[in-house]
């Protein structure tokens, strides 16, 4: 272990920014399944696959707009107290 990594205190993301990545990670894997599925030449009804789709890539942008809300509440706090 460095100097440095004892001196510096272990950097751990606030609740929400943690929650819109879990969401991300969470959209992307069930994106890549879904995809999966639409390409297999045997699936004969894409419908599920489709609606979860569309489902998955709401959850991904909703992680992002957690994250984005975050960031600007930050900024406002931060312009607050300077």
């Amino acid at each position: 272990m460095s100097s440095i990594s004892s001196v510096l205190p272990t950097t751990v993301l606030p609740a929400a920014p943690s929650s819109g990545l879990a969401a991300i990670a969470a959209g992307g894997q069930q994106l890549s399944q879904d995809a999966a599925q639409i390409a297999n030449p045997g699936n004969q009804t894409p419908i599920n696959p489709l609606v979860d789709l569309a489902q998955s890539s709401s959850l991904a942008e909703a992680g992002a707009e957690v994250i984005r809300t975050s960031n600007q509440m930050l900024g406002t706090l931060l312009d607050m107290f300077a």
